[in-house]
């Protein structure tokens, strides 16, 4: 540890150091237009000598880092950089003098600079070694790339979302047509003593006396029968290839059809409906009743939902290459705990539902070639969006 005495002699050499600098340059012929090039230059200039004292700074210097030049002039660079990792620097930045040269420092990685207020950023810094006849100097470039370094992270995310999400829709694909295959088997198995059972219930009703024939038990056990049909064929079309014909479509008049048939349902549930079609929408080469069985069935959804009214929103738009259809709500919402789940065969939170609903529209848009998206806020309602491919003309 140096003593007092050779302290004040050190700092008395950098003293010196910084002022014989200062003088040089300012009777150097070219400094007008030296001075002129650094103050011009778009990035922070700090020139520093061999020793790491800070000799010369730009205009650009002082708004980056937030000191006044002349409380930066003859301090060591080490100020410019976080006190965690200043020991390095120093080790570092004696290696760079024993082998000058031009390199860059900082991209693709997080390097750390210190503003006075204490304050990090991301910075990238070039290095260039400038030889005088008396000492070293080097030249380092600073950018604050700190905003780069934001949007950089946050497309990052966002790819990652959509990978992530893409992941998903690849496992849920897997999931629905295993669970199709096992829907198939079990409606074949399950269908012919199903027929066999309301045959022999009819057959039993031809002998009944009237009474006993409109009797609760027997309108119990004819529609629970009928209901569990309506589960085997809603099974069966799971996992059914896709029936008829494949045809360029118009969506939005598909849509406007939809909207028609529930309009009804929300006369009675004081629900307002409005639509927004896209005219630029080209056509979708789809099964229009499969796509119309869908629709139906989102916004059926959507108005059960606002169980006390409310608006059901409803949007198409065109993209570069796929066409996006919004059915929003001002529902109840969906909590994260059944979001998750809606789309598995089986699960519902209704009281007569089948679970079926969702997870069949899922599987028809992906044999579309699209996917169905839902976000949801509990209380504030929900949207769902379906997104479909097409050709562009």
């Amino acid at each position: 540890m140096l003593s007092h005495e050779q302290l004040e002699t050190e700092n008395a050499s950098l003293k010196r150091e910084v002022e014989l600098l200062r003088h040089q340059l300012a009777t150097q012929p070219a400094e007008p237009l030296f001075q002129s090039l650094l103050e011009a230059a778009p990035d922070g200039v700090v020139i520093v000598n061999a020793r790491g004292v800070i000799v010369v700074v730009n205009a650009q210097a002082e708004a980056i880092f937030g000191y006044e030049r002349e409380s930066m002039i003859g301090q060591p660079i080490e100020i410019l950089i976080p006190e965690r990792v200043r020991g390095v620097h120093v080790a570092y930045r004696s290696n760079y003098t024993q082998e000058p040269r031009t390199r860059p420092m900082g991209i693709g990685s997080d390097l750390l600079a210190k503003r006075s207020d204490g304050s990090e950023f991301y910075t990238e810094i070039s290095l260039s070694p400038l030889k005088t006849s008396e000492q070293l100097l080097i030249i380092a470039v600073v950018r604050d790339v700190t905003e780069q370094k934001k949007l950089a992270k946050e497309h990052e995310h966002r790819l990652t979302q959509r990978v992530s999400a893409a992941e998903a829709a690849l496992l849920q694909g897997a999931r629905l047509a295993a669970v199709g295959q096992l829907s198939a088997s079990i409606a074949h198995e399950i269908n012919n003593p199903l027929y066999a059972a309301r045959n022999a219930l009819l057959l039993l009703e031809e002998d009944l006396p009237d009474d006993l024939r409109e009797s609760p038990i027997m309108q119990l056990a004819r529609d629970q029968l009928t209901r569990i049909a309506g589960i085997i064929e809603r099974m069966r079309d799971f996992y059914r290839p896709m029936r008829g014909e494949m045809a360029p479509t118009d969506l939005n008049e598909i849509i406007e059809e939809t909207l028609a048939l529930a309009g009804l349902h929300a006369r009675h549930n004081n629900t307002v409906i409005t639509f927004t079609p896209d005219p630029q929408l080209p056509a979708v080469v789809c099964n229009a009743d499969q796509l119309r069985q869908v629709f139906l069935n989102l916004v059926l959804n959507a108005l059960e939902a606002m169980t006390a009214g409310g608006t059901l929103t409803v949007t198409t738009e065109a993209a570069t290459s796929f066409a996006t259809i919004e059915i929003c709500d001002t529902g109840t919402g969906i909590p994260d705990d059944i979001r998750a789940h809606l789309f598995e065969p089986f699960f519902t939170n209704k009281p007569n539902g089948t679970g079926l609903g969702l997870p069949i529209s899922a599987h028809i848009v992906t044999q579309h070639g699209g996917q169905i998206e839902v976000d949801s806020t509990v209380g504030v309602g929900s949207t769902f969006r379906v997104v479909l491919p097409y050709q562009p003309s």
